[in-house]
């Protein structure tokens, strides 16, 4: 049977970081210069609808943030969002519709959809100079965004940023590919006719260098490349260390379950596991991708022995003591999907100082190879071999354990959501500064812009 772990009990709804918009707001200090602030921070999560993945954390995190920046948030999100997300942001404006991945429409309909609810929602709270945020940008997301920028009064256009986080047009074959990058080239000759000056208030970023690089390629933009945007409050590495002397290691597996995330393989994996070690696995459940067939048996490895597991969406005390727990993380990651694709959940184990066991040819892989993280790296993809591997960073675990305990204050200093905002704001006084002295430096940047596309654009396929 599935023993009741500790970290599967959720957070008190009472809890003052879970009603983050009502307790914040509720403070006579905050709403003081809450009134008064001059700019708002509009986060746009239209797809918020459940507290699994990190688009919950973020826009919690983003709120807490922007009140401590002197900001207003703003928080935009799904229309279907499920009670306790509501009652988590009360003060989010479920109100958003998702038609990016609606393929029975066209690429000019999917993109006009969006544009649309940005202005029937967005339109009224917006003024110039304000933040908009846009974390999982598509090229459909860019394009509304863009779009609608254009579209606004002079006197009201906001800065904007579109981060893009993986590259989607690279993971599902020839076709697919075709048809995605075709979408972004029809989005790039929009934004060249555009000119430069509008071009400037909005920012295109992504996490990772070769994705970067073929982005901007793609665009034929200048795309930044952004520190990661985990919440880090509550990840840091447990003190004192924890001490395991007698016990077996506990292995942490958390997140959606999807393919690209190795779930599907995973009782496989947990299987050959036993046959090196005793290790238990502390093991996240919801679907988000599997077949009926494969989450079936995914739910039967949850009753097997040596395993403990936590049955849908962990809040965000239930998801840090589940870190808390475990003496390291197993990421069994496809690798395409994430050859040039950053990890949310790698960035928070690395917070947490946590070890890990990742695919070689990804940029996990890199992380541990430029000793960022510590763990270790597994070649091929069948159980026996990820087996092995998570068995070697278990015999390791003396020397890793405060290996990885160590580099965690690094990390949080480069990758964390204040660092991410504080490197936002970075940018955008570059711009405000090049937008004052009036387009007198875009020659000098479209220079260098086709100095460096030359370099580029030979690395890039298709």
């Amino acid at each position: 049977m599935t023993r009741a772990a500790p970290w599967h009990r959720a957070a008190p709804r009472s809890s003052p970081r879970r009603r983050v918009g009502s307790a914040l707001l509720a403070s006579p200090a905050v709403a003081t210069f809450t009134r008064f602030s001059r700019l708002r921070q509009i986060s746009i999560q239209h797809r918020l609808a459940g507290m699994g993945g990190h688009r919950f954390h973020q826009a919690m995190g983003c709120w807490e943030s922007a009140l401590r920046r002197g900001m207003e948030p703003v928080l935009f999100m799904n229309a279907d969002a499920d009670p306790a997300v509501r009652a988590a942001l009360p003060a989010g404006r479920a109100v958003l519709r998702d038609p990016v991945f609606r393929l029975d429409l066209s690429f000019d309909e999917r993109t006009a959809l969006f544009v649309r609810l940005l202005h029937e929602h967005v339109d009224p709270v917006v003024r110039r100079d304000d933040r908009v945020l846009m974390t999982v940008a598509t090229q459909c997301e860019a394009r509304a965004l863009a779009t609608w920028l254009a579209e606004l009064p002079a006197g009201k256009r906001p800065w904007i940023l579109c981060l893009f986080p993986s590259d989607r047009w690279n993971r599902q074959g020839p076709a697919e590919r075709e048809r995605q990058v075709a979408e972004l080239r029809t989005f790039a000759a929009e934004l060249a006719a555009r000119g430069p000056q509008a071009r400037c208030r909005i920012l295109f970023a992504t996490h990772t260098p070769g994705l970067r690089d073929e982005l901007a390629a793609l665009l034929d933009a200048q795309v930044l490349l952004s520190p990661m945007t985990e919440v880090d409050p509550g990840l840091a590495p447990a003190r004192p260390a924890p001490d395991t002397a007698g016990r077996p290691p506990r292995i942490a597996v958390v997140g959606g379950a999807r393919p690209e995330k190795g779930f599907d393989r995973l009782p496989a994996i947990v299987r050959a596991s036993r046959e090196r070690t005793s290790a238990v696995f502390l093991v996240q459940l919801f679907n988000e991708q599997l077949t009926p067939e494969a989450w079936a048996e995914l739910c039967r490895l949850a009753e097997e022995p040596g395993v403990e597991a936590a049955r849908g969406q962990l809040d965000r005390a239930g998801y840090l003591a589940l870190l808390a727990a475990a003496d390291l993380m197993l990421l069994p990651y496809a690798r395409i999907p994430y050859r040039q694709r950053a990890s949310g959940i790698l960035s928070e184990a690395i917070l947490a100082g946590l070890p890990v066991v990742v695919p070689s040819g990804t940029w996990l892989s890199q992380q541990v190879e430029s000793g960022a993280a510590a763990g270790v790296v597994y070649e091929g993809d069948e159980p026996a071999s990820v087996a092995a591997a998570v068995a070697g960073c278990i015999a390791g675990l003396p020397a890793l354990a405060p290996l990885a305990r160590e580099r965690a204050p690094a990390w949080r200093r480069s990758h964390s959501l204040d660092a991410f905002l504080d490197w936002l704001e970075r940018e955008i006084a570059t711009r405000q500064a090049e937008e004052a002295s009036g387009g007198r430096r875009h020659h000098r940047f479209a220079a260098w812009r086709r100095r460096w596309q030359a370099a580029v654009r030979p690395r890039v396929s298709g």
